[in-house]
Parts: structure tokens; C-alpha cells; sequence
């Protein structure tokens, strides 16, 4: 079965959210630094990048089309 590009983004969003909030963000977590940036700032800081980038995909590729509009 081929997969069309918005189920793919969908999955990539779906598969980011499941990992970021299972494995990457620890509470008790703050070690490895980014410079003095704690563990939980930097790692949610690109989690966050990467669901904007994601959404901007999203309407680059599949804009929204008005069903009202001639």
C-alpha cells in the first residue's frame, strides 16, 4: 500500500508526540546541558520546531480550499 504524503505527516506528528512525551521528557531529567540550557528546555524547544515545521508542511502541500468560494 502506498502511503500518500499526508499520512506520512500525520504519522511523523502522531510518532513525535508518542516518542517526545514517552522517552524524551523526564522529569527528574536535566542532564545533558546545551550550554546552560537544561535537558527538558532544549529537547521540548525542538520538539516544538519540528511540529511547526510539520504544520507549515502541512499547509504548504495541502492548502485549505474554501467549498463556499466559486
Amino acid at each position: 500500500m502506498k502511503m500518500k504524503p499526508w499520512n506520512l505527516l500525520v504519522l511523523f506528528v502522531i510518532l513525535l508526540t508518542i516518542i517526545a512525551y514517552l522517552l524524551l521528557f523526564n522529569e527528574q531529567k536535566t542532564d545533558p546541558k546545551l550550554g546552560s540550557v537544561p535537558y527538558i528546555f532544549w529537547t521540548g524547544f525542538i520538539v516544538t520546531v519540528l511540529l511547526v515545521f510539520a504544520t507549515f508542511l502541512g499547509s504548504k502541500l495541502f492548502p485549505f480550499k474554501d467549498p463556499k468560494k466559486p
